[in-house]
This record gives C-alpha cells, structure tokens and sequence, in this order.
C-alpha cells in the first residue's frame, strides 16, 4: 500500500487541460529538426509547414503553414539538429487558454482561437 501512495503523491495537475465535456484525442506528429537544439512546453500550439507536413511552433508572421494552430503539444520535448523528433499532441479537447504556448513575441493563445475551434480543440479560463 506504501507504493501507491508514492504513486499518487507525484500526481500533479497543471492546468492544461481545461474540462472534459470534449473527449481529449491524440495523435502522434512529426516536428523537423532545428539549426539549434529547442526544447518545447507541454502546451505549446503547432501548426503544419506547408512544404514538409511536418510540424513547427506556431509563428502569427509566417508565411507559410505553421501560421495556423491546429494541434496543441501533449509532452515536453526537445528538438535536436540531427533527427526529426516525434511527439504525441492533442488533436481535440478543451483547453486553459492561459497554458497554451505560442512563439516568444507573438500574440497569445486567444489569437487562435478560431482556427482552433475549427479543428475540434476549444478554450477556457480554469480559475
């Protein structure tokens, strides 16, 4: 019985989620490799690079696919400069808008929020 309750003392709640109304889905993706080794969030809002259909933070001034959200990063990862990285990501669900992630500098999570929806993913406030 000790060891379950070891178990459960690790158990954490980190706000991502945000209700479970919506089923949460996943899916596995792939993010291309990088100049620099990058490390992403748990929450962080990916989008599909038009010339490769492989995944990229979400970046408001691209101009090319990755400037539309539709997937919201499940696990925190690092991407190297060697080897595509393949991540687990939600495909739908309801999410705290104030967890999700987007690029340094560029607007926050609620600029998304339509093309968001479109996919099935939906957000909230957890207070």
């Amino acid at each position: 019985m000790a060891e379950l309750a070891n178990i459960m003392d690790g158990v954490t709640y980190d706000e991502l989620v945000g209700g479970t109304a919506i089923s949460a889905m996943t899916a596995n993706v792939t993010i291309a490799k990088l100049s620099t080794a990058t490390s992403y969030k748990r929450g962080t809002l990916l989008g599909i690079v038009t010339a490769s259909g492989k995944y990229a933070i979400v970046d408001s001034e691209a101009t090319t696919g990755e400037k539309v959200a539709n997937v919201v990063l499940a696990q925190d990862v690092t991407v190297g400069t060697t080897d595509d990285a393949v991540v687990t990501v939600y495909t739908r669900g309801i999410f705290n808008r104030e967890k999700l992630i987007v690029k340094a500098g560029a607007d926050n999570a609620t600029k998304h929020e339509e093309e968001l929806r479109k996919v099935g993913i939906y957000l909230t406030s957890v207070k």
